[in-house]
Order: C-alpha cells, then sequence, then structure tokens
C-alpha cells in the first residue's frame, strides 16, 4: 500500500517535489548532485527514466488481475473469448431454441389419415358379401373420427343373380380404449349401395346398409395403423319399394390406415 501511495503522489506531482523541502520522494531534486554528479547527468536520467517504465508495466499488468481477482473473486485464468468462440455460442443457442414440433399420435384432435381395405360378410343362408373398400376419416376431437367410405363389391345370391354394387358410407368411430401402439374402438355408419341385380334377389338394386360393430387398431410403424374390425351388416331398401327383404349378414373388416 506504501507503494502505490507513493506512485500516487508521483503521479499528481510530476516534478516530484515533496512538501517544503522541494525533495522528491526518491530523496533528491532536481539540480542536486548525487555522489559528486549533477543528476542532470544523461546516465542518471537514463536509469530513473527504465525504473519508472518498469514500475509502471508492472502495475498495469499485474494489479488489476489482483484487484479483480481480490474484490470480486472472479477468476483469473479465464481465457478470452474470441470472434469464432462467441459465433459458435450464438449458433449453439440458435439450435438449442430450435426445438422439433410435436409428433401428432394416432387418434388425436385436428389428424386427417386415408385407409384401404376389404370387407367379408355373411348371413350364412344365401348371400355373401365380398367389397375392396377405401375411405378417408378425420378427428374433429381426440379419439373420436367421421369418416367417408366407398365400396366396389360383389354379391353372391343362391336364389338369384349375382350382383356387382358400388356403395358410399358414412361411418362415426370412437376409440374409446386407446394407447400409444393399440386402440379399441365402436364404430356406427349408414351407407347406401346400388347393385348390378336386385338384393337380394325379391328385393330391389337400390339399397341403404346401417352397420356397426366392435374393432382394434393396432400400430404398424410410427405412421401405419391396421384396423381390424367385426359388426353387423344390414342391406335393404327401407320400404321404398313394395317389397322390403332385407339381409342381416355378420362382416369380418380390415384395413390399413396412413395420415395424409
Amino acid at each position: 500500500m506504501v507503494f502505490f501511495a507513493a506512485v500516487a503522489t508521483r503521479l499528481r506531482n510530476p516534478s516530484g517535489r515533496v512538501g517544503a523541502t522541494g525533495r522528491s520522494f526518491l530523496g533528491f531534486v532536481p539540480g542536486e548532485r548525487i555522489r559528486g554528479r549533477d543528476v542532470r547527468d544523461g546516465s542518471i536520467m537514463r536509469n530513473l527514466g527504465i525504473e519508472t517504465l518498469l514500475l509502471v508495466l508492472i502495475i498495469a499488468l499485474g494489479a488489476p488481475t489482483g484487484w479483480l481477482a481480490a474484490d470480486s473473486g472472479v477468476r483469473g485464468d479465464l481465457e478470452p473469448l474470441d470472434a469464432f468462440t462467441l459465433l459458435h455460442a450464438s449458433s449453439g443457442a440458435d439450435e438449442d431454441s430450435e426445438t422439433p414440433p410435436p409428433s401428432i399420435a394416432y387418434g388425436d384432435r385436428g389428424s386427417a389419415r386415408w385407409s384401404i381395405g376389404g370387407l367379408l360378410a355373411s348371413d350364412f343362408q344365401r348371400e355373401r358379401i365380398l367389397a375392396i373398400r377405401g375411405g378417408v376419416e378425420w378427428f374433429p376431437i381426440d379419439a373420436f373420427s367421421i369418416g367417408l367410405d366407398a365400396d366396389l363389391g360383389w354379391v353372391g345370391q343362391d336364389a338369384g343373380d349375382d350382383a356387382g354394387f358400388v356403395g358410399v358410407s358414412v361411418m362415426l368411430r370412437w376409440h374409446f380404449l386407446r394407447r400409444a401402439s393399440w386402440s379399441i374402438y365402436a364404430d356406427l355408419g349408414i351407407g347406401l349401395v346400388h347393385a348390378t341385380s336386385p338384393v337380394p334377389p325379391d328385393g330391389s338394386r337400390l339399397d341403404f346398409t346401417p352397420q356397426a360393430g366392435l374393432g382394434c387398431s393396432i400400430a404398424l410403424g410410427d405412421r401405419a395403423r391396421l384396423l381390424l374390425g367385426l359388426g353387423w351388416y344390414h342391406l335393404s331398401n327401407a320400404r321404398t319399394t313394395d317389397t322390403n327383404f332385407g339381409i342381416d349378414a355378420l362382416a369380418v373388416s380390415a384395413r390399413v390406415s396412413l395420415p395424409f
């Protein structure tokens, strides 16, 4: 502390005079002879200048680090930050902030899917139904979908001519038990088909197809689902003609569902 006080005094008094004696803090005044030599001699002044310069360098290089370490507790071995380090840190922060969007699980609200599969039905008496079925569905709320199916099929009839048909159905499906890789659902729908021959033989070619059933969905990887269903399939003209003979069949369905 005495050393720093002396340096401060030197900075405030460039001439080096202290007090009334006029002596400098080094113990002499300009013009005084030291050991028989004049202070104005160039060698003495040069030596004093070198010593002063060394003191200033020591203070400039050593004192700030010591003061910072003592007063603020900041480590003195911190490495300086260069431009590359700052850019790398900035890019790393940007990468951390860019989190990927959450993935949409099967049956989540707002998701939409398309499917392709088939249906096989029989009344175990005289009629057999086979159809290729494709469709789309949309989930307005979690686990509940509204769908539209299209059918292209064939009806085998023991008592009359076989018939081909095309049809559409509106389906409601509720996955009342849902897990990440599977679900159990119930579905209900109503459709309309047009056949090449009356179905059943004493019925009409235009028929309605109410249907209901239970099923399960099984994950096939991250995107695809296999839907297996078992239910009731009815076909009749709903008394739109003089006769209303119908078919009540047990239907098995399978389809693969994929997101858009």
